[in-house]
Order: structure tokens, then C-alpha cells, then sequence
């Protein structure tokens, strides 16, 4: 649990909580400058008359000199539905700063969010390197495998299971030297996911020595089974 605190050395302080921000009864005691009894009454009156709900305005016990006592963490519609109601001698300066205060924590999660996103979009990239250049190698044995056995066009395999291992994930293509620049990033790990599968597939039974025709079949079947990660791709 991260805690944030509002300038000037106040009491209030709001942390995010499950990707919520949540501010807590005693410190809007503090900052609208009311006894927090008083501050409890009024948010059971407004949870008696609907105004606002639990969900919105969550009962906590907390300890002070050994006993246990009541408060409320309100998030954001919890918090704007019960500050007009709150009060006290410090009522506009409380509102203001606790609004400044929810908006710039909720900007500083949504950066941290959009930073997360692109760490794991760039993680799932480089795995899928990884993954593609071991297809890629054994997509090249698979190749020699069959000429070896008599296959005239074997070197169309580099394609044809390309685009069968596209085919698992995406319904509609566009070029594939730009699949890659339009997945996301759980999209780039299911494709990681296919591509290794691909590749161990094709190893395995070249390993056992299977015909190159009746290996081609096989992977055909074992991608068939990623019908779960089949997703439309959209452009621009």
C-alpha cells in the first residue's frame, strides 16, 4: 500500500488501493476541521438514506492505546457524494485540497499504468524474438528433414508454417513483417506461446523420425488447438 501526502505537512493522506484511491474518515476529520465522531455520523446517515453505499463507503476498525475503534475509507464517488455533506470550519479548503489531492493521485496512477504497460509490451517483444528465432531454427531443420525424404518444394515450408502459426492467433492478417507492430502485449505472448509450441512440435517428431507429410499434418492439428487465443487484428 502506497500513501501519498498532500503538502504542507497535513494529516490527510490518500494511497491507491486495489487501482482505487481511497481516503480515510479521520483524515477528512482533519482536513474539514471536525471531530471524527461527527464526521461518522454523517456517513451512516448518508449510508442510511442511500446516498451513498458500502461499496462506496467501506467500515474499517483500527487500534488506538489497545481498543479498537470504527472508521470509513470512502473512494472516489464515496468521497464527492459525501464531501457536500461533511462540514466544519475548514469546509472549502478541506474540499478543494482533497479534490486536488484525488485527481493527482489518479493522474499518477495512470501513468504508472501506461508505464507498466509499455515495460510489459516491451518484455513480450523480446520474448517473442526469442521464440520466433527458435521456430525459425527448426523450421530450417524441418526443411532439410523433408528434402531429405524427397520433398521437391520444401523451402515453401518456411511460409506455409509461418502463416499457420499467424493463422493460430489472429483471423484476419495483414503483411506479416508487420504483425509483430500491431499485437498488444498479451497478444505478443500468445504468440510466443504458439511459436514455442510450434517448434517443440515439429522437433519432437522429427526426433522420432515421423514423415515430413505426416509431421506437416500433426502441427496442423496441435495449432487447431490455440482456437481459445484466436483474436481480429485491427489496423491504424
Amino acid at each position: 500500500m502506497k500513501h501519498t501526502e498532500l503538502p504542507n505537512k497535513t494529516a490527510l493522506v490518500i494511497h491507491g488501493k486495489n487501482n482505487q484511491i481511497i481516503v480515510d474518515s479521520r483524515d477528512l476529520a482533519k482536513e474539514f476541521g471536525r471531530d471524527h465522531k461527527s464526521v461518522l455520523r454523517s456517513l451512516e446517515e448518508l449510508y442510511q438514506d442511500g446516498t451513498i453505499s458500502r461499496h462506496e463507503c467501506v467500515p474499517r476498525d483500527y487500534k488506538k492505546r489497545g481498543r479498537d475503534y470504527r472508521c470509513y475509507e470512502l473512494n472516489k464517488a464515496g468521497f464527492l457524494k459525501a464531501m457536500p455533506f461533511i462540514g466544519g470550519r475548514k469546509s472549502r479548503e478541506g474540499q478543494r485540497r482533497l479534490v486536488d489531492a484525488f485527481l493527482e493521485q489518479e493522474s499518477k496512477l495512470e501513468r504508472q499504468s501506461k508505464e507498466r504497460e509499455k515495460f510489459a509490451y516491451q518484455i513480450a517483444r523480446l520474448s517473442g524474438k526469442d521464440s520466433r528465432a527458435i521456430l525459425t531454427e527448426v523450421i530450417q531443420k524441418f526443411i532439410v528433414y523433408a528434402t531429405r525424404q524427397g520433398s521437391g518444394s520444401a523451402d515453401r515450408y518456411y511460409c506455409i508454417i509461418t502463416k499457420l502459426v499467424y493463422q493460430a492467433l489472429i483471423s484476419s492478417q495483414p503483411k506479416a513483417s508487420s504483425i509483430r507492430e500491431l499485437l498488444t502485449a498479451i497478444q505478443l505472448s500468445h504468440l510466443s506461446t504458439i511459436e514455442l509450441t510450434a517448434a517443440q512440435a515439429l522437433d519432437d517428431d522429427m526426433q522420432s523420425g515421423v514423415a515430413y507429410k505426416v509431421i506437416y499434418q500433426r502441427l496442423k492439428s496441435t495449432l487447431n488447438g490455440f482456437s481459445g487465443f484466436k483474436t481480429t487484428l485491427l489496423e491504424g
